[in-house]
């Protein structure tokens, strides 16, 4: 049952299709690079130098600022920060070096912080509010930016994407707040109704996620004041990244505004959703930077360069994470025995 919740279990066929479509987006890339000039982009990131690791500092604060917000989420037993941060430190590893995405590193973080003896729902459900106050505040960032290409930009055949963009954006945050007021669950009755298209599998699914659900309206609607530190802490997050690519674009002497940062930032959240198949969204990110560094003046190579650069620290982060991890089960399992 926690497997069906955690969704770690998937079938052979998306496991094909999530095969074909990394191929497809490294081929995407690959055309992407060469389309902008191979020795351009090369020229962008070598220009980053030392400030490449004052880009991976900066990601790391972003990684804590997110295990605070996963500690507040816990309903029940609270977990020391250490062990949290941790667990963010394990799902990092997991989302960039099996490009699996949130398919696989949520999930795992719920299982990880059982052995830090949360209760399966609660830990399951914290995971899953975090989640979706990460993403609100991602909608929060977006709209606005997605705004301002439409008013401001040349955004062309593109207009009526951005359009639909805010508008799926703020119907999440509508049906967030909905949720947060009223006390009342959306996703399991949501499931309930498809049951008349899937059959036992959806009523099924909406019967093993209700205790979850349960306890992420108990947190959304009864625990107020957490509920604002979380989303100060998601916000903050975002602050984050937006300095981060402000650091990137400086360095690359492009841009040193902070609203172009802004923009470009709030503009590729769409991004992990739409593109929720693609592991990794491996090519898809490329694409959108590109469009995105095109939208307010500057070169697809640069968009480009963006991306790459963010993914080159990801991968960074995420091997550091696994060697400080690993060296510190050494000497415990040393102890123990």
């Amino acid at each position: 049952m926690l497997r069906l919740a955690a969704g770690v279990e998937q079938p052979t066929l998306t496991r094909s299709i999530r095969l074909a479509l990394l191929f497809v987006g490294l081929c995407l890339i690959a055309w992407l690079v060469w389309r902008a000039d191979p020795h351009v982009v090369a020229r962008m990131i070598l220009r980053l130098g030392w400030r490449f690791g004052l880009v991976v500092i900066v990601y790391t604060c972003y990684v804590i600022v997110r295990a605070a917000a996963l500690q507040r989420t816990v309903i029940g037993v609270r977990p020391r920060f250490s062990d949290v941060l941790r667990i963010r430190l394990s799902a990092e590893a997991v989302e960039w070096l099996t490009f699996t995405g949130p398919f696989l590193s949520e999930p795992a973080q719920g299982w990880l912080l059982t052995e830090r003896g949360v209760s399966p729902f609660a830990a399951f459900a914290a995971v899953v509010t975090e989640y979706l106050l990460y993403s609100a505040s991602s909608s929060i960032l977006a709209i606005p930016a997605m705004a301002l290409l439409l008013s401001r930009y040349a955004i062309g055949e593109m207009r009526t994407a951005a359009a639909l963009i805010v508008l799926l954006m703020t119907t999440y945050l509508c049906a967030l707040a909905f949720a947060s007021i009223s006390g009342i669950g959306l996703i399991a009755p949501s499931l309930r109704r498809l049951a008349v298209v899937f059959g036992r599998r959806a009523e099924r699914a909406a019967t093993q996620f209700e205790p979850i659900e349960h306890l992420v309206i108990v947190f959304l609607h009864e625990r107020r004041r957490r509920l604002a530190e979380v989303m100060a802490l998601e916000a903050a997050a975002q602050l984050v990244l937006i300095l981060e690519l402000w650091i990137i674009m400086a360095a690359l002497t492009l841009s040193r505004s902070l609203i172009d940062a802004a923009t470009i930032e709030g503009g590729v959240k769409f991004v992990a959703a739409v593109f929720v198949l693609v592991p990794g969204q491996v090519g898809a990110s490329e694409t959108v930077y590109a469009w995105l560094a095109r939208a307010i003046g500057l070169s697809a190579a640069a968009g480009v360069s963006f991306a790459l650069v963010r993914r080159l620290r990801g991968f960074v982060v995420a091997i550091a994470a696994l060697v400080v991890l690993a060296a510190e089960k050494g000497p415990r399992r040393a102890g123990s025995a």
